[in-house]
């Protein structure tokens, strides 16, 4: 029970980096300018969380997904998680993602979107 709460206490960082362009003014805060970004090619994102676990959808291409996964590896690192090789994946929308005892796909949207999201786990220095 404690360790799941440390890791959500520990994941702000996390929930303060990837949040922080969708705040007033940021680069992903309005729709116009989302557009704009992925008018030049660049992705976006949304971090989804529950407890110790989190799921981060990209609108952009696999390559981006890849960079934001190192990205959040690279936030995670200083405070002593790391994210777990059996847990995190990179799946197109329209193939669905299993994560948290339940099934989501994006199949509906997959003409429209082609994001990937990255179910994971942080594990921690103990291997969690």
């Amino acid at each position: 029970m404690i360790s799941p709460l440390l890791a959500n206490i520990a994941l702000s960082a996390l929930d303060e980096h990837l949040h922080r362009p969708w705040e007033p003014d940021g680069e992903l805060s309005t729709s116009s300018r989302r557009e704009r970004r992925g008018a030049k090619g660049l992705p976006s994102w949304r971090l989804v969380r529950y407890a110790d676990d989190f799921v981060v959808m990209v609108k952009g291409t696999r390559q981006d997904a890849e960079a934001l996964r190192e990205e959040v590896a690279q936030v995670l690192a200083p405070i002593g998680l790391r994210l777990s090789e059996a847990k995190t994946q990179l799946v197109h929308l329209s193939e669905g993602s299993t994560s948290w005892g339940s099934t989501s796909s994006g199949a509906a949207n997959a003409e429209r979107t082609s994001g990937t999201s990255t179910p994971s786990s942080p594990t921690g220095p103990s291997g969690r």
